[in-house]
């Protein structure tokens, strides 16, 4: 009687272990954001983005959000990410350490791109392809490669429109970014560096001509209560790619780390056909209430490009002081941007058909 007890006792606890032994190989990772759980990107991206992870995970892996900087803000995300503070960033800020990432931000460099979709995907082949840009990423792992959308100039709609370079030559021109700042400066523009919160009030006052905005949320920051001039110049962005820390991919199984690898192209392209398709939506309805939408001629670009040749020179010479042979890194990113100039991006499944506008 005691050994038939004995047998049930252990034929329960096999088979509880059996139905348990998914949970025992669960993890929880926790999701830092900087940005509102609002924004669209995470929204329309980041969410669904790791929701997949789950799926093909078999729910092995699940995420906890810390929206709107709770865990980790901009200028705290790699330091966040290598401490293991946080187990992946969705939009890290790199952009806040730029001496940490000097070889990368050759892609800042002016008037490189044309769309988001072609930078994102420069940039990933650039991580994939030169070993400078790897070692800068040490206690990091990419996931997705993401830019920002351009900063583009808008002008006040009591000012002229800025078809050419010498009609920027006269003009007071805000920005809360310090490359917006450089822009102004190299192009011979008067710059303005005021806080992101005070642009609109100087625009209203006429304090400024116009100001370096990204176009996609031009809109619903009612920038175009006061600008109605457009100059589309592709000019300055952020950096913003989802890393993971190295320390939590090692403590990944192969299968999982090959599914993020497997949906790496995926997110890449999902984040630049997002932010090209807002910063279109945005441009048709100005162009709709009758705005100066203006894009400049390959010649007139070339003459902006020209004026900001400093930048190049001063990327150029912190290479060298660095060990790193700039021209030929500078080479290798222009012969990868010519080889996506005008690609479309690819749509997986996941994405799901309410993202665009």
């Amino acid at each position: 009687m005691k050994h038939s007890n004995w047998i049930k006792t252990l034929a329960v606890s096999a088979a509880a272990s059996v139905l348990l032994a998914p949970i025992a190989f669960a993890k929880e990772l926790k999701v830092g954001s900087y940005e509102p759980e609002s924004h669209y990107l995470v929204e329309f991206v980041y969410k669904p983005y790791l929701k997949e992870i789950t799926r093909r995970t078999n729910g092995e892996l699940t995420f906890k959000w810390f929206h709107g900087g709770t865990l980790v803000k901009a200028p705290q995300t790699v330091d966040g990410l290598k401490s293991g503070l946080v187990d992946l960033v969705v939009t890290t800020g790199i952009f806040t350490q730029e001496s940490l990432f000097p070889t990368t931000h050759v892609m800042t460099l002016p008037f490189q791109f044309d769309s988001t979709v072609e930078a994102n995907h420069v940039f990933q082949k650039m991580y994939h392809e030169i070993p400078e840009v790897q070692a800068e990423f040490e206690g990091l792992v990419p996931l997705g490669f993401h830019v920002s959308d351009f900063f583009n100039l808008h002008i006040h709609k009591d000012v002229e429109p800025v078809r050419t370079l010498e009609d920027l030559q006269r003009l007071e021109i805000g920005a809360f970014s310090k490359s917006g700042v450089t822009y102004s400066e190299l192009l011979g523009a008067t710059p303005r560096n005021i806080k992101l919160e005070d642009l609109y009030v100087s625009l209203q006052r006429k304090a400024i001509d116009g100001i370096w905005f990204p176009t996609a949320p031009l809109i619903k920051w009612k920038m175009t209560d006061h600008t109605s001039n457009h100059s589309l110049v592709g000019g300055p962005f952020v950096m913003i790619p989802m890393t993971m820390s190295q320390a939590t991919w090692d403590s990944l199984t192969d299968e999982q780390r090959g599914i993020f690898r497997s949906m790496e192209n995926e997110l890449t392209n999902f984040t630049g056909a997002i932010v090209d398709n807002r910063r279109g939506s945005s441009v048709a309805k100005m162009e709709a209430r009758g705005d100066t939408i203006i894009r400049l001629a390959p010649e007139e670009k070339a003459k902006w490009v020209a004026q900001t040749k400093p930048a190049y020179d001063a990327w150029l010479a912190l290479m060298e002081e660095k060990g790193n042979d700039g021209p030929a890194i500078l080479a290798k990113v222009q012969e990868f941007t010519a080889e996506f100039k005008g690609m479309d991006y690819a749509s997986a499944e996941w994405w799901g058909d309410n993202w665009q506008e």
